[in-house]
């Protein structure tokens, strides 16, 4: 994987004043920025953020798909077309739940977890080049005051 500062994740130059006095907007432009500099690196695993996701939540076990798509906040057709997707690379196997006969219990495969382990190095190294301005200090703050407000 290559490890190399993401272009994205540096300055675009400055925003104007007119954009720049709603938090909104800021906060969109922050998370567009982390979310192209993560989907370039993990393109490289034919991953996108969506299926990187999907991988962690499976990471401590099975889920069911509707359970997937409630937590990454995607519908059903989309989920099913997340699930097929990482199916055809190997890293999901999908199977009639044991207690729900109307469920899909989804689960990783060994394949999965080797990959959820490089997607994470991915999400670390983007975290670190796009929040490298910040102090530990006031990414914590930061992290804080994202979750009080989602």
């Amino acid at each position: 994987m290559n490890d190399e500062k993401s272009a994205v994740c540096v300055s675009r130059g400055e925003i104007p004043p007119a954009l720049g006095q709603w938090t909104a907007t800021l906060l969109s432009r922050a998370a567009q920025q982390m979310r192209e500099g993560f989907e370039e690196r993990i393109a490289e695993l034919g991953l996108k953020s969506k299926h990187y996701g999907t991988l962690i939540l499976l990471k401590d076990g099975p889920l069911t798909q509707v359970e997937i798509g409630r937590s990454l906040w995607v519908d059903r057709t989309t989920m099913v077309g997340l699930v097929d997707d990482l199916m055809r690379l190997g890293l999901v196997d999908r199977a009639p739940h044991p207690e729900d006969r109307r469920a899909h219990a989804v689960t990783l495969t060994s394949q999965g977890q080797e990959v959820l382990e490089e997607a994470t190095k991915a999400v670390d190294a983007t975290e670190a080049d796009c929040f490298a301005p910040l102090t530990s200090d006031e990414r914590e703050q930061l992290r804080a005051l994202l979750l009080k407000i989602l």
